[in-house]
């Protein structure tokens, strides 16, 4: 379809109504998975474990944590999991590189 001046709010009507359709279609869930900082992590539990219990828990891989650089991010999803276990880790999985 060609756009010309007098067709234009025909288009922009189309176009509205399509993205209207896709956004409805996408399962949008943007707060689901993300990484969250040492901080974030002590809010985020309901106990708010002290900033070294945490270090200690990750010194003893007792929590599932990322490095990125040399900061430490805690994937929400793999914390709810670990909640859910209680609290065990079973198995240390690294990626090989």
């Amino acid at each position: 379809m060609t756009v010309t001046f007098e067709n234009l709010p025909q288009a922009v009507g189309d176009l509205h109504s399509k993205i209207d359709r896709l956004l409805s279609q996408a399962e949008v869930t943007p707060d689901r998975d993300f990484l969250m900082t040492i901080e974030q992590l002590i809010d985020y539990l309901p106990e708010h474990p002290a900033r070294q219990t945490i270090y200690q828990w990750v010194n003893d891989r007792k929590v599932p944590y990322e490095k990125h650089g040399k900061r430490l991010y805690f994937r929400k999803t793999s914390i709810d999991s670990w909640r859910d276990a209680g609290r065990q880790m079973t198995a240390i999985v690294k990626p090989l590189r």
